[in-house]
C-alpha cells in the first residue's frame, strides 16, 4: 500500500475527528517535500494542490504542515468524508516533486502551525534563505571573497531568490513558474554584483550560480 493510501486508510479509521459542527480529515503524502531543504514542504508545489483541495465538494479549507507531509482538511457539516478522501487521494498521489541538490535543513516546525494556500509562501521564503546561505558559502570559498563582499553577496542572493519565489506564488504557484521567473532576474543580479565585485569576480559568481542552478 502506498504512503498516501496507508494514511488515507488510517484517517478513515481514526483520523476523522469531530470538532463542534465541523469534521477534520488528516491525510499524509510523501510527494511534496522540498528537495533543496530537508524537513520542509515545497511551497510552490503545495500552493496549487491546496487550492485544488479547497475546491473539492465538501471541503471548507485545507492546510498543510511545515514539512509538507501532513494535510488537514476541514469539512463542511454533513459532508461525505469518504468521497472527500477518494477525491483527495487523486490529488495527493503523485511523483515526488522538487528533486534537486540538497542545500541544508529546515528550521524546526512552528508549534501547532498549519499553512493554507496563501501561507505556503512562508515555506518558500525559508527555502530561499537556506539556498541563498548555501550558495553564498560555496561562492565565497571558491571565489575567495573577503568578509564584506561575501556578506553583501549573501544578502543579494537571498533578496533575488525571495523575489523570484514571491513572483512565482503570485502567478499561481507551481515549481515550473520559478524557473520562468529566474531568467528575468539575471541582468539585475549581474548589475548589482558589479556594485561591489570586480568584473572578473562577477563572471566567476554568475558562472557558479548558473552551474548550481542547472544541477
Amino acid at each position: 500500500m502506498s504512503p498516501v493510501r496507508l494514511a488515507l486508510a488510517l484517517s478513515l479509521l481514526a483520523g476523522c475527528a469531530s470538532t463542534g459542527s465541523s469534521n477534520f480529515l488528516i491525510l499524509e503524502s510523501q510527494s511534496f517535500g522540498c528537495g533543496a531543504v530537508e524537513g520542509l514542504g515545497c511551497g510552490l508545489a503545495l500552493a496549487p494542490v491546496l487550492q485544488s483541495l479547497d475546491e473539492l465538494d465538501g471541503v471548507l479549507e485545507s492546510r498543510v504542515s511545515w514539512d509538507g507531509r501532513t494535510f488537514r482538511l476541514e469539512l463542511e457539516p454533513g459532508a461525505d468524508s469518504g468521497s472527500v478522501v477518494v477525491a483527495a487521494a487523486e490529488l495527493l498521489e503523485c511523483e515526488a516533486c522538487c528533486v534537486t541538490t540538497p542545500r541544508g535543513e529546515a528550521a524546526p516546525a512552528p508549534a501547532g502551525r498549519w499553512f493554507d494556500r496563501e501561507e505556503t509562501v512562508a515555506l518558500s521564503m525559508h527555502e530561499a534563505g537556506v539556498i541563498a546561505a548555501d550558495f553564498a558559502s560555496e561562492i565565497t570559498a571558491e571565489v575567495e571573497l573577503d568578509p564584506a563582499p561575501a556578506e553583501r553577496l549573501h544578502a543579494l542572493l537571498r533578496e533575488e531568490l525571495e523575489h523570484a519565489f514571491r513572483s512565482a506564488h503570485e502567478a499561481g504557484g507551481g515549481v515550473a513558474r520559478l524557473w520562468e521567473e529566474l531568467p528575468s532576474a539575471w541582468p539585475r543580479f549581474e548589475a548589482r554584483l558589479a556594485e561591489f565585485l570586480t568584473p572578473e569576480q562577477v563572471q566567476q559568481v554568475t558562472t557558479i550560480v548558473r552551474r548550481e542552478m542547472d544541477e
